[in-house]
């Protein structure tokens, strides 16, 4: 269905036919949690048509604070099934499927192939590769996001158009982040996250730089990328095959 919402038809980027691509588009998140929530909130809300949601983890008091697509009568509720319902709810004229299970090596394509973009929103780097791999080999879009105590970062990734998450970050590893973040901190990186979705899913370009957000000073930098020849994911590529 297309949005009839009256303070969306008066954008200019938003004609009916405009419009009717987001209601035929599909975009799926992976991660239901701080960046999830506010990516996929704005998705529903612009009328996106089909969502994917992974995530296998159940909502816990600690989550609140950012994810606010879980509220207190959800803890020890499915994450996915949490969001599903509060974005149905804000917008009934969707459809959502969800994917309660674990991210891996095994899975990530038969999750993701059927989608038009894919964004990241998980707390381990090991998980954004796994992710960006699958995006080069099945030539989908990927966004990424991240965040870490009051700062953040999104970038929008998609070979050989724009550099691969691997040319931006290579072979980043490491534990989850175990600092705390600010909610807002979160829903800015995620809402930014949607932006580059929608926008892409209207046709427009969307800028090859990486945003990096400091709550504290309330600013954004942008850091033009490139691509390198000799990335192992993107470049000359795990079968030595360039894109």
């Amino acid at each position: 269905m297309i949005s009839t919402d009256a303070r969306e038809t008066i954008l200019p980027q938003n004609s009916a036919e405009d419009l009717k691509k987001l209601s035929h588009a599909s975009v799926i998140a992976v991660g239901a949690g701080g960046l999830g929530s506010p990516a996929l909130a704005c998705l529903a809300a612009a009328g996106v048509g089909h969502l994917g949601i992974v995530d296998f983890d159940a909502v816990e008091p600690c989550n609140l604070n950012r994810q606010f697509l879980h509220h207190t009568c959800d803890i020890g509720r499915s994450k996915a099934e949490s969001a599903k319902e509060k974005l149905l709810d804000l917008n009934k004229n969707i459809y959502i499927t969800t994917y309660p299970e674990r991210l891996t090596e095994m899975n990530v394509e038969n999750l993701i192939c059927k989608y038009d973009i894919v964004i990241g929103a998980v707390d381990s780097f090991e998980t954004r590769h796994i992710i960006n791999r699958a995006c080069v080999t099945l030539g989908i879009p990927y966004i990424d996001g991240g965040v870490n105590g009051f700062n953040g970062y999104a970038v929008f990734t998609f070979p050989p158009e724009i550099p691969c998450l691997n040319c931006v970050f290579p072979g980043v590893s490491g534990k989850k982040n175990m600092t705390g973040v600010p909610g807002f901190v979160a829903g800015i990186i995620g809402a930014m996250q949607a932006n580059m979705a929608i926008i892409r899913l209207l046709g427009l370009p969307v800028a090859g730089r990486l945003l990096l957000y400091d709550g504290l000073r309330s600013d954004f930098d942008r850091i033009e990328i490139r691509r390198n020849g000799d990335c192992t994911v993107c470049g000359n590529g795990i079968n030595g095959k360039k894109i």
